[in-house]
């Protein structure tokens, strides 16, 4: 397969499957003997294929997350902006609001990063807020409309900006030590598809995910399931753009054409999206939800990994569809009904039921290279309710039960941290209230 040529993880899977070489088979730690073997290894034109057939450590002997936070920020009215001139509230409940990323620093200090505000903020785990990063504007270290942060240890946050603006980097004082410029038109020249609304992940080095691909001539029939493809490319630091191939990273829902245009229709996101970057080596890991499949690239973009699992799918009950139905409803937000001819309750509850939930509901990497599998369990939650976790050479260790909340760690709806000791996630109420929740992660157990 040739760099330049189209990747299709379908057909790679395909030929993999049916070239392999030999392999190794090896128990889970601490089996008995004459177990079945955890998980196999096989190797082919130097792309590994690790088959996971359970996980090594059982419920128990793996990690567990506290059910009360030990960090909390915000969580009163919110929407308050800070004073101008870079001083802020001192009260986090003003200025956790639309918070689009969050980190925690080897100091243990959180950074917190609000579109709303248009700052970034570091607190103390004591909830004291320590510094004032960036104001609103369009000069040097100021920010229009913040989209992702990225923490790159120990000591520099970047902050990405909306359509392509300057990505500005700060030392964790507080003090900007430069900006960079991104090249739209260049970049557009070497992705196909890409326009200034293309969502980005940043990467490693200066190199960056963009979601690029032309949008369908027409959308799908109103009341079905789509997975649009999804042209991914990772470009680095010269615009050299490495072709990821073309994914269906997410899952939407079209109920039904508004009535403001023939052509305009509602999309849902059903599930998260099945992209996550980070580890040591840096990876970019892919996945499509519908298969037990992950993809692991390396930072210049070439195949070295495939993750599978061998576990059946988790059907989709009666209770399971209501708990579902009524988390969506829980998000009506500020859904216009006026657009639509209908409330917000009546389009969710025509949503068609399916049979099984998709394997995978999003991924994340933590700061030791462990991959976090978002999943969904037969407890009839409705919603993703516990992680798969794998070490950074593929092999499923457990499972992480006892998730607090349900949207913990959508990177569309609650963007989260994940390092050795805790969870970060952002949580909102009923009433769309905001609070950054920092969870210890237990691992009491046999894990790693």
């Amino acid at each position: 397969m040739g760099r330049d040529a189209p990747f299709d993880p379908v057909l790679v899977a395909a030929v993999l499957a049916s070239a392999v070489s030999a392999g190794c088979d090896r128990a889970s730690p601490g089996a008995d003997a004459g177990s079945p073997p955890g998980f196999t290894v096989r190797d082919s034109a130097g792309i590994e294929i690790v088959e996971n057939h359970a996980p090594e450590y059982p419920p128990g002997q793996f990690w567990t997350l506290d059910a009360e936070p030990e960090i909390v920020l915000g969580g009163g009215a919110g929407g308050g902006e800070a004073p101008p001139g870079g001083g802020a509230a001192q009260d986090s409940a003003q200025l956790i609001w639309e918070v689009v990323g969050i980190a925690r620093l080897e100091d243990g200090r959180v950074a917190v990063l609000s579109q709303g505000n248009q700052q970034l903020y570091l607190f103390e785990p004591s909830g004291e807020l320590s510094t004032v990063i960036g104001r609103r504007g369009e000069g040097p270290g100021e920010f229009d409309r913040p989209q992702l942060l990225q923490y790159l240890a120990p000591d520099t946050l970047v902050v990405w900006d909306y359509w392509f603006a300057p990505a500005s980097y700060f030392d964790t004082g507080g003090t900007l030590l430069e900006e960079r410029s991104i090249d739209l038109l260049k970049l557009m020249a070497r992705v196909p598809g890409t326009t200034a609304e293309s969502q980005v992940i940043p990467f490693v080095n200066g190199s960056f995910v963009v979601l690029g691909g032309e949008e369908p001539t027409s959308p799908p029939p109103a009341g079905t399931f789509y997975r649009p493809p999804v042209d991914l490319a990772l470009v680095d630091s010269m615009y050299a753009a490495h072709p990821l191939g073309s994914w269906a990273v997410w899952q939407i829902w079209i109920p039904r054409a508004t009535a403001n245009g023939d052509d305009a229709f509602l999309m849902i996101f059903l599930v998260d999206l099945h992209i996550a970057t980070g580890g040591d080596p840096p990876s970019i890991y892919i996945g499509e939800g519908d298969r037990n499949d992950i993809y692991q690239f390396s930072q210049e973009g070439s195949l070295l990994r495939i993750i599978r699992r061998a576990a059946g799918p988790v059907p989709v009950s009666d209770r399971g569809h209501e708990s579902w139905l009524a988390m969506l409803e829980a998000l009506d937000g500020g859904f216009s009904e006026d657009a639509f001819g209908m409330s917000w309750e009546e389009l969710t509850r025509g949503m068609p039921r399916r049979e099984i939930y998709p394997p995978v509901a999003g991924l994340a990497v933590d700061a030791d290279g462990h991959l976090w599998v978002r999943e969904w369990s037969a407890a009839e939650p409705g919603m993703p309710d516990q992680w798969s976790v794998f070490s950074p050479d593929g092999r499923w260790l457990g499972v992480v039960r006892g998730v607090p909340d349900l949207f913990l760690c959508h990177q569309r709806i609650s963007p989260c941290w994940v390092d050795r000791d805790l969870l970060l996630a952002v949580r909102r109420d009923e009433l769309g209230v905001e609070r950054v929740e920092g969870y210890r992660i237990r691992r009491d157990g046999e894990g790693p």
